[in-house]
C-alpha cells in the first residue's frame, strides 16, 4: 500500500525532469512549502501534476498558502495547488521572461468573527505555542487574528488579491472556515466537577510542562489543550485508586524523622492520612500520594547519621549505671537543633538526621564527662599514707554523690616491685575535677617531689660529689643526684615543702663558686692528667680547695700562628659566675671556637673479609639469613658452625627492619671481634628504598663502633652481587658517602681505622679499586676541611734501589699514560688485537703497525721502533713468549739496551702474565731477577728508572710479594710514603676550675701549669736520623705517636726534621725508637758493607801510581751511587764521576776509579784489570804512560839498553791462588826470619816457554836447559841484563822476558848437584827455601817449587 495517500494537484507547463526535481525538494522542505515527507510530482493529463503527501497535516499546511515560488531553470515558477485536478488559475511567471503582458490585480478586504469557548482563548492567551501555530496558518492565506475575550470570540482580517472574473473571497473564507475547524477539532476543554479529581489536577507539578492548561473556577475545573492530550490527562485522573499501606519502623528512628516526616506530609500530601502504631506507620490516600510518602519515610530513615564515640570502659560503666543516659536522651531530644538519639554498648553511639547536632551532642559529652587517673609514688603510694588519701577521697565522694551518682574512684596497685598506686576518678567532669584538685592538694603538701637544677658544665655531673663538699651542702631528707639525661642536671628529690627550698640554696652556693677555664695547647695533656699526673692534681685539689675537670679535648684550626708565636701553653680567663641565672650562658661563650678534626685513617685492602684483623667486620644479609648473600657463606666457611649457633640465637630475638643493624659475637676462628650484619633490600632504583636502607644501615655500623669504643672495622662493598643486584657504581657510591658524612661530622670518638676490603680476583676489581680510590681521594677533604687523617692503599706505589743507581718501581696502572723515554710492548709479531699491545699500538699510530707486521724477528729478538704518537723516544717490542727463563734474559737485554741508547726511564708491562696466561707469581720472579742482574752486572751509568706498570690486581700484588722477598726491607719503601705521614695537629686540652674564691682557683692553674711543663719535652730530630726509614718502622713511630699522645711537626727551620714534644718518657721513647732503627740500619748496613767489600773492590790511583783501595764506606757509597764524594784512606777527599770513572781532588788533581768483582774464593789484585765471570785467564797490555808500565820500564832498562815494544800484565786466577797459598806458608814458617822474602825477578825465555809459562806457570822438569851451576831447579836473576842473555828471539826476532813475583823465603849457597835445597836444621824436612849463587850479594835465585813464583808481567823487546 501506498504510504503517501494525501494528493494535492498544480498545472504547469513545459517542466523538465530537472524542474521536477525542484519542486520536489521545495515540498519536502517545511520552511519554505510548509510541506513535509512527499512523493515525487508526476504527470496525471495535460500540463497538470499530482504531488502525494505522507501526512494530512502536512497537505493542509500546504494548501494553506496562496500560491507557491519556486526556483528552477528557467527561472521562477509560480504555482497553485488545489485538493482536485480541476485546472486551478495558473500563475507561470518566469522571473527571466520578457515577453509577458502585466495583468491588472483585484483587492478586496476581509474580516470575518468566529464564536470560540472563553476558556479555549484563555488558553492561547496563556499558551503562545499554540496562538503562533494558528497565526502561521491564518498567515498562509494573508490574514491576523485578534483575541475578542469580552465577546468570547475571535476577529479574522485580511485582503485577497485576484484577476478580473476569478472570485477569490469566496476560496478565503472557505480556507478560513477549514483552519477554525481543524482548530476547534484539535483542542479540547474538558469542565471536572469532582473535588478530590480538582485538588490532583491543581497539584499536578507535571501540568506545568505540558501542553495543557487547568483553570479553576468556583465548584469546577476546566482543562484545556490537544484533545489527545487532554483525554489522557482525564483518563488518568478517572484510573486514580485510593489504597492504605502499613509501614515498619524502629521506635529510635521514628523519635529522630518524626518532626520532619509529619512537616513533609502536612506540606506535600495533606490528604494522606499517617497513623502511628507500636513498631509502625500506616498511610492512607490516594495511591501515588502514598507510594510518595512511603518514599519519604525510607529517604528520611537512610538520612539517619551515627557516630561512635570511644570512651574508657570505665566511663561508659559509670555512663550505664548513672542514671546519666535517660538524662542526656531527654536533654538531645529537646534542646539541639535536631534530635539526637543517645545509647551505650561497647562504644557511646549517637543517632541524629543532623550532623551539626552529633557534633554537638559528642561536645557535650566529651566536656561534661571525665576520666582522670592520678599516680601517687612514694610514701603515697603505700601505706600508712596510702590510707589517708583513700579516707579523704571517699569523704569528697561521698559528698559529691549525695543526690545522684556523680563520680566514683577506684585504686589500682603499680607494677609488682614497684611503689606505685594509681587513682581513677570516673564521673561528671565538674566532680571529678573537685576530687582531683583534693588529691592534688595532698600531694603538694605531702608527697615527694623531683625538681631540676642545670648544670653549668656537664663535667660536674661526675665529681657532684666533691661539689656539694666544696660548698658545705649538708645532707637532709632531700635527695641530690647529678644526671646527664637530658642534660646535665641536679635531681633534687623529696618532699615538696623541702625540696623547693633546698634547690633554692643549692643554686644560690653554685652561683657564688669562682670558675675559669685554661686551654693548654700542649700535648698528652690529658694523658698525664689521666694516668702519671693524676695523683699530683688530686693532692692540688685537696690542697688549693678547687675542683679541676677535663673536658673533652678538641682541635684547633684557627689557632695554627698563634700556636707559632707562642709555643708555651696558652691560658684562658673566663668570668667568675655570680649570678645563677647566667650559669648556662657564660659557660657557653667561654668555650674555645674550635673545629673538630678526624683522626681516622681511610684504607683500601686488597683482601677477603675474613680475613680482616679488625675490631669489628660488616657484612650484608637478606631476611634474616647468615648464607643469603656471598659475604655471608665465605665468613661461615671461615667460621664453620659456631658462627650459624650464635647467628641463630641472636637473630631469634632480633626484629626484622630493612637497614637494621643485628649484632653478632664473632667465633674465635676469625681475626674480629663483632659482626655487624646490615638487613638490606634488592635493589629497586636510585630513587628506591633499597639505597637509603642500606645508607642507614652504614650510617649505624659507624654509629656503633664509635658508642661501642671500637678501633676499626673493615667494609665490603655491598650491593653488586646476585643477590642484591646493584650497579657496582651506586653501590660504591653509597659506601663512599656514607664514609664521608661520618668524617664530616668530626665524631669519629675511638675509630682510628676504617679498612674498604675489595676481593682481588672480584670480576671487575680493577674499576671497584680504581672508583673507591677516586670517590675517597675526592672526599678527604671538605671546603678546606680535613676530613679523615690520612688514605692509603695495597695498590701504593713500590720504590726498591737496585744496583745502588737504578730505583725500580712498581705501579698500578695503564702504561699508555707513562712519560719514560723508553716503552716495552709485548707482541707475537702476528696479532695486534689484544690487551697492553692494542693500546699501545693505537696511541703510536699506524706506521709503527705497520712496520712490526713487517718485521723479521726470531725468539727473544728486541724490536727498536720510533714511538709514532706515543709520547717516549722510542718502544722496544720483545717476542712474547711463555718462558720465563726467556723473559729474565729479555729483561737483561731491554736493560743493556736502554743504557747503550742513553735512555734514563723505562716503562714494561708484566710480559705474557696477561693475556697469555703465565703464573704471575714465575713472571714476577723472571722480570724482578732479570733486573737485578742486569743492575748488578755493570754499573748503570745513564738508566736511572725502570717502571714495572701493571694494569691487574693479582699481577701487582704478585710482583709486590716477590719483591719483599727479592729485595731488603732497607732498599723497599712505598712511594708515596712521607714523613709528613708523622705530623699531628695542634692539641688543646681544656681543663674547668671551680673554687670558693679567684685566689684559689687562679693558684690551682698556675700549679696545673707548672705539673704539665715539668713532665714535658720537646726534641728535634735531625734529618739524618729520620733518613731510610722502612714502612714498617714508620709505622711504629706512628703507633708510638698516638699512644703516647704526642705532637709532631715540621721543623721550622727547613733543614727537613722534625720537631716532637710531650710527656719526657714519650718523647725519650721515640728517641730511642729512632736511635735503634738507626742502629739496627748501621748493622744492616755494616753487614751489607762488610759483604759488599769481600766481592767487590773500588780502587783508587794514588799519588804513587799504585792503587789504593777504598775504605768500606765509600766502597758501599759508589757501588749504590749514594754520595758524590769519597775519603780515601789517607783522609783526602775527592769527587768523583763514575761516568767517566774519574776523582777530582780539592786542589782539583784528577786521578782514576776502577772496580773490581772479586771470586767468591780470592780477590783480585788491586793493579789488576776485572774480569768476567768465568774468565780464569787474561793478559792486559800496559798503557806506555801508566805509572805501572813506566816503573816496570825503569827497572828493566836500568840494565838492558833495548827497545821494549810492549809490557803486558798477566791475570791468572789459579796460578796466582797457588801463588798465594805458598807465599802464606812462607810467611807462617819464615816469621822470625823475615817472612816469605818475596822480590820481582827477571826470567829470560823463548816464545813457545813464555806461552806455557802463562797458561801453566813455570815448570822446574825444564831446568838444566841452560845451566844447572847452582843446583837443579828454576832460574830467576835480580838484573834483567842477565835473563835478557837467555831470551831467545823468535821468528819475529823479538825477545822476551818475564817479570816474576818469586818466594825466595830463606836462602843458602846452592851448588850444581842439588835437586832441592838442603835442610835448614837437624829436621829432615825443614829445608832452606832457595838456592843462590852467593850470599853476599846473590845476583841470582833458584827455586824448587813451580807455585814458589808467579809470572806478572811479559815483557817484548828487540
Amino acid at each position: 500500500m501506498d504510504k503517501y495517500t494525501y494528493p494535492l494537484f498544480f498545472e504547469a507547463k513545459g517542466l523538465s525532469d530537472n524542474d521536477i526535481q525542484d519542486i520536489w525538494r521545495y515540498f519536502q522542505k517545511g520552511e519554505d512549502s510548509g510541506g513535509g515527507e512527499c512523493g515525487i510530482p508526476a504527470e496525471v493529463e495535460g500540463n497538470t501534476y499530482k504531488i502525494c503527501f505522507k501526512d494530512k497535516e502536512v497537505q493542509e499546511r500546504v494548501l494553506l498558502r496562496k500560491f507557491h515560488a519556486i526556483s528552477i531553470s528557467g527561472g521562477k515558477q509560480y504555482l497553485t495547488v488545489s485538493q482536485t485536478s480541476l485546472p486551478p488559475q495558473t500563475l507561470n511567471q518566469s522571473s527571466t521572461s520578457q515577453s509577458q503582458t502585466p495583468t491588472k490585480v483585484i483587492t478586496k478586504h476581509l474580516e470575518k468573527t468566529f464564536n470560540i469557548d472563553i476558556f479555549l482563548l484563555y488558553y492561547l492567551r496563556d499558551k503562545p505555542k499554540a496562538l503562533k501555530i494558528l497565526q502561521k496558518q491564518l498567515s498562509y492565506i494573508g490574514c491576523t487574528v485578534e483575541l475578542k475575550f469580552e465577546d468570547e470570540n475571535v476577529v479574522v482580517r485580511g485582503d485577497s488579491q485576484s484577476q478580473p472574473g476569478e472570485c477569490p473571497a469566496e476560496k478565503q473564507e472557505q480556507q478560513l472556515d477549514q483552519i477554525f475547524s481543524r482548530f476547534n477539532e484539535n483542542y479540547l476543554c474538558y469542565h471536572v466537577f469532582e473535588p478530590k479529581q480538582i485538588k490532583m489536577l491543581l497539584q499536578d507539578s507535571s501540568l506545568k510542562i505540558d501542553d495543557i492548561k487547568v483553570y479553576n473556577e468556583n465548584g469546577y475545573a476546566v482543562v484545556v489543550g490537544e484533545v489527545h492530550a487532554v483525554k489522557e490527562k482525564i483518563a488518568d485522573l478517572e484510573n486514580i485508586q485510593y489504597t492504605k499501606k502499613e509501614l515498619p519502623i524502629v521506635e529510635k528512628h521514628y523519635r529522630l524523622i518524626e518532626e520532619e516526616f509529619n512537616r513533609e506530609m502536612c506540606t506535600n500530601y495533606p490528604d494522606v492520612k499517617v497513623v502511628r502504631g507500636s513498631a509502625t506507620i500506616t498511610l492512607e490516600g490516594s495511591d501515588t500520594e502514598v507510594q510518595s510518602g512511603a518514599a519519604k519515610l525510607d529517604e528520611l530513615i537512610k538520612n539517619i547519621k551515627e557516630k561512635r564515640v570511644k570512651f574508657p570502659t570505665a566511663l561508659l560503666t559509670f555512663i550505664k549505671t548513672s542514671g546519666a543516659i535517660s538524662k542526656y536522651q531527654a536533654r538531645f531530644q529537646q534542646s539541639l537543633r535536631n534530635p539526637v538519639f543517645f545509647e551505650v554498648g561497647s562504644d557511646l553511639v549517637l543517632s541524629s538526621l543532623s550532623s551539626d547536632a552529633l557534633n554537638e551532642a559528642e561536645a557535650a559529652v566529651m566536656r561534661e564527662l571525665k576520666v582522670a587517673t592520678v599516680q601517687l609514688q612514694g610514701a603515697a603510694a603505700v601505706p600508712p599514707d596510702l590510707d589517708r588519701v583513700k579516707e579523704i577521697l571517699m569523704k569528697a565522694k561521698k559528698e559529691a554523690n549525695i543526690s545522684e551518682l556523680r563520680v566514683d574512684v577506684s585504686f589500682m596497685p603499680g607494677v609488682t616491685g614497684t611503689t606505685t598506686t594509681k587513682v581513677r576518678l570516673v564521673g561528671y567532669s565538674e566532680d571529678v575535677n573537685k576530687l582531683n584538685e583534693v588529691l592534688h592538694g595532698f600531694q603538694k603538701n605531702e608527697v615527694d617531689i623531683q625538681e631540676v637544677l642545670n648544670l653549668p658544665h656537664p663535667e660536674l655531673v661526675d665529681c657532684f660529689d666533691k661539689v656539694l663538699d666544696l660548698i658545705g651542702m649538708k645532707q637532709t631528707k632531700v635527695t641530690l643526684k647529678a644526671s646527664h639525661v637530658p642534660h646535665p642536671c641536679v635531681l633534687v628529690m623529696g618532699p615538696r615543702s623541702l625540696v623547693q627550698k633546698v634547690q633554692a640554696d643549692l643554686a644560690k652556693s653554685l652561683a657564688q663558686l669562682s670558675t675559669d677555664t685554661v686551654v693548654l695547647n700542649g700535648p698528652a695533656v690529658q694523658l698525664y692528667f689521666q694516668e702519671e699526673g693524676r695523683k699530683n692534681k688530686e693532692v692540688l685539689e685537696r690542697s688549693c680547695q678547687v675542683i679541676i675537670r677535663e673536658q673533652q679535648e678538641v682541635y684547633s684550626q684557627s689557632t695554627a700562628s698563634v700556636l707559632d708565636l707562642y709555643p708555651e701553653p696558652l691560658y684562658i680567663n673566663v668570668l667568675t659566675l655570680s649570678n645563677p641565672d647566667r650559669l648556662e650562658s657564660n659557660t657557653a661563650s667561654s668555650t674555645p671556637n674550635t673545629t673538630a678534626v678526624n683522626k681516622t685513617n681511610l684504607e683500601i685492602k686488597l683482601s677477603t673479609l675474613e680475613e680482616e684483623q679488625v675490631n669489628v667486620v660488616v657484612a650484608p644479609m637478606v631476611s634474616k639469613k647468615l648464607t643469603s648473600t656471598k659475604v655471608g657463606k665465605c665468613l661461615l666457611k671461615k667460621a664453620g658452625n659456631p658462627l650459624q649457633k650464635v647467628f641463630d640465637l641472636i637473630a631469634r630475638r632480633w626484629t626484622l627492619s630493612a637497614g637494621n643493624v643485628m649484632v653478632v659475637d664473632a667465633p674465635p676462628a676469625l681475626s674480629c671481634s663483632k659482626i655487624f650484619f646490615i638487613e638490606c633490600l634488592p635493589w629497586d632504583g636510585v630513587d628506591g628504598l633499597s639505597m637509603q636502607t642500606l645508607a642507614n644501615g652504614l650510617k649505624r655500623c659507624l654509629e656503633l663502633c664509635v658508642k661501642e669504643g671500637w678501633r676499626s672495622v673493615a667494609f665490603p662493598i655491598i650491593g653488586p652481587g646476585v643477590i642484591l643486584k646493584y650497579p657496582q657504581k651506586e653501590a660504591i657510591q653509597v659506601l663512599t658517602d656514607s664514609i664521608h658524612q661520618f668524617g664530616l661530622s668530626g665524631s669519629c670518638g675511638s675509630l682510628h681505622n676504617i679498612n674498604v676490603v675489595i676481593k682481588p680476583d672480584y670480576q671487575d676489581s680493577e674499576e671497584c679499586y680504581q672508583e673507591v680510590y677516586r670517590q675517597l681521594s675526592l672526599k678527604m677533604k671538605q671546603r678546606g676541611q680535613v676530613t679523615f687523617k690520612s688514605l692509603k692503599s695495597d695498590l701504593a706505589d713500590i720504590t726498591m734501589k737496585v744496583g745502588g743507581v737504578v730505583e725500580l718501581q712498581l705501579v698500578f696502572g695503564d702504561i699508555v699514560n707513562e712519560t719514560t723515554d723508553a716503552v716495552v710492548n709485548s707482541t707475537n709479531f702476528t696479532n695486534f688485537q689484544g690487551g697492553v699491545c692494542r693500546k699501545i699500538l693505537t696511541m703510536a699510530g699506524p706506521q709503527v703497525e705497520a712496520e712490526l707486521r713487517n718485521a723479521k724477528v726470531k725468539k727473544g729478538d728486541i724490536l727498536k721502533t720510533p714511538p709514532g704518537g706515543f709520547p717516549c723516544k722510542a718502544i722496544l717490542h720483545v717476542c712474547g713468549e711463555k718462558n720465563v727463563s726467556l723473559i729474565e734474559k729479555q729483561l737483561f737485554c731491554i736493560i743493556q739496551l736502554c743504557e747503550s741508547s742513553g735512555y734514563k726511564s723505562v716503562a714494561l708491562p708484566a710480559i705474557c702474565a696477561g693475556s697469555a696466561g703465565l703464573d704471575p707469581n714465575h713472571v714476577a720472579y723472571a722480570i724482578l731477577q732479570g733486573v737485578k742482574t742486569a743492575a748488578s752486572f755493570r754499573p748503570l751509568q745513564c738508566l736511572t728508572n725502570i717502571r714495572l706498570v701493571l694494569n691487574k690486581l693479582n699481577v701487582f700484588l704478585a710482583f709486590k710479594k716477590r719483591a719483599m722477598q727479592m729485595f731488603p726491607s732497607t732498599c723497599l719503601t712505598c712511594f708515596n710514603t712521607d714523613l709528613s705521614a708523622l705530623c699531628t695537629t695542634h692539641q688543646r686540652s681544656v681543663f674547668l676550675f671551680l673554687g670558693l674564691g679567684k685566689k684559689s682557683v687562679h693558684d690551682a692553674m698556675k700549679k696545673v701549669k707548672d705539673l704539665y711543663q715539668d713532665h714535658s719535652s720537646t726534641n728535634k730530630i735531625t734529618k739524618e736520623e729520620l733518613a731510610d726509614l722502612t714502612q714498617d718502622e714508620i709505622k711504629d713511630l706512628q703507633k708510638l705517636v698516638e699512644t703516647q699522645g704526642l705532637h709532631v711537626q715540621q721543623d721550622q727551620s727547613g733543614d727537613g726534621g722534625l720537631v716532637v714534644s710531650g710527656l719526657k718518657d714519650g718523647v725519650t721513647e721515640l728517641i730511642q725508637m729512632l736511635h735503634a732503627a738507626a742502629r739496627l740500619r748501621r748493622e744492616v748496613r755494616d753487614r751489607e758493607e762488610e759483604n759488599l767489600y769481600s766481592r767487590v773492590a773500588w780502587c783508587i790511583l794514588g799519588y804513587d801510581g799504585s792503587w789504593k783501595r777504598l775504605p768500606k764506606t765509600d766502597n758501599y757509597n759508589l757501588e749504590h751511587d749514594i754520595k758524590k764524594e769519597i775519603v780515601d784512606t789517607h783522609g783526602n777527599m775527592w769527587s768523583v764521576d763514575l761516568q767517566k770513572m774519574e776523582a777530582r781532588s780539592q786542589l782539583a788533581t784528577k786521578t782514576k776509579l776502577k772496580r773490581l768483582e772479586n771470586r767468591p774464593d780470592f780477590p783480585l789484585p788491586l793493579y789488576w784489570d776485572n774480569m768476567a765471570s768465568g774468565e780464569n785467564r787474561k793478559v792486559v797490555a800496559l798503557e806506555p804512560s801508566s805509572s805501572e808500565y813506566l816503573k816496570i820500564k825503569a827497572a828493566f832498562t836500568q840494565t838492558v839498553q833495548k827497545n821494549i815494544l810492549k809490557i803486558e800484565r798477566l791475570q791468572n786466577v789459579h796460578l796466582l791462588q797457588s801463588y798465594e797459598v805458598q807465599k802464606k806458608k812462607f810467611s807462617e814458617k819464615n816469621r822470625q826470619e823475615g817472612g816469605a822474602g818475596e822480590r820481582l825477578l827477571y826470567h829470560g825465555t823463548s816464545q813457545d816457554s813464555c806461552d806455557s809459562i802463562i797458561k801453566d806457570g813455570f815448570n822446574r822438569s825444564f831446568s838444566g836447559k841452560h845451566a844447572t851451576a847452582f843446583g837443579q831447579g828454576t832460574y830467576f836473576a835480580v838484573n834483567a841484563s842477565y835473563s835478557a842473555s837467555y831470551a831467545t828471539p823468535a821468528a819475529d826476532g823479538f825477545q822476551r822476558m818475564i817479570v816474576a813475583q818469586v818466594l825466595t823465603g830463606v836462602y843458602t849457597q846452592g851448588n850444581s848437584s842439588m835437586k832441592v835445597p838442603p835442610p835448614r836444621t837437624n829436621q829432615p824436612d825443614d829445608r832452606y827455601d832457595s838456592l843462590v849463587d852467593q850470599i853476599a850479594n846473590p845476583s841470582m835465585f833458584i827455586i824448587f817449587s813451580d807455585n814458589q813464583a808467579y809470572p806478572d808481567y811479559l815483557i817484548t823487546f828487540c
